[in-house]
């Protein structure tokens, strides 16, 4: 292996709406297929997530080494965080304003001419706009820096991926010790 390029590796994405069971399933796909590769590979995958969903893929993760251990193969798992730029939605406005009857777009009430004497200024009946009514611009979209988590999980170890993130490692039947005793 001369050079390994982390973006080769096999990208599981999760968002809210996603079923663990179905992403651990596709994961678990991914490192164990079928037909064995022809070309010697690492057999890693990535879950990525962003920090909403960070538990559900910290989840995945953990059922998915579980899984490896009883079959009775090594893990090798390194963690990513890092920061994306992500442009927020504007603000629903209120249901509220503009509805009901006499009401104007802010919700406060009107007097309709001729109802409870003359307007303020002595004229009716004109169609000017108010002038302090705010303008309606379109504000540029707030954006922030939103954590991505990424989880990569492979069967043997990656010295790339190790020397950037951290190893974490674990082999054998569930049940085993994995830790010196103290």
């Amino acid at each position: 292996m001369d050079s390994f390029d982390p973006s080769s590796i096999p990208t599981v994405s999760i968002i809210s709406s996603h079923s663990i069971s179905k992403k651990t399933t596709r994961c678990l796909a991914t490192l164990f297929p079928i037909q064995p590769p022809t070309t010697p590979s690492v057999l890693a995958v990535a879950i990525v997530a962003k920090s909403t969903v960070a538990s559900k893929a910290i989840t995945i993760a953990e059922i998915v080494k579980r899984r490896i251990s009883t079959q009775g193969e090594a893990w090798f798992q390194y963690t990513k965080l890092e920061g994306t730029m992500v442009e927020l939605k504007a603000p629903k406005k209120s249901k509220k304003e503009g509805k009901g009857k006499n009401k104007d777009q802010r919700g406060s009430q009107v007097e309709k001419a001729g109802e409870k004497g003359a307007q303020i200024g002595g004229e009716e009946g004109t169609d000017e706009e108010d002038p302090f009514e705010p303008l309606k611009e379109k504000t540029p979209q707030k954006k922030r820096k939103m954590p991505l988590l990424t989880i990569y999980i492979s069967r043997s170890s990656i010295p790339e991926l190790a020397k950037l993130y951290g190893e974490q490692s674990g082999s054998g039947p569930v049940g085993e010790a994995q830790e010196q005793p103290r």
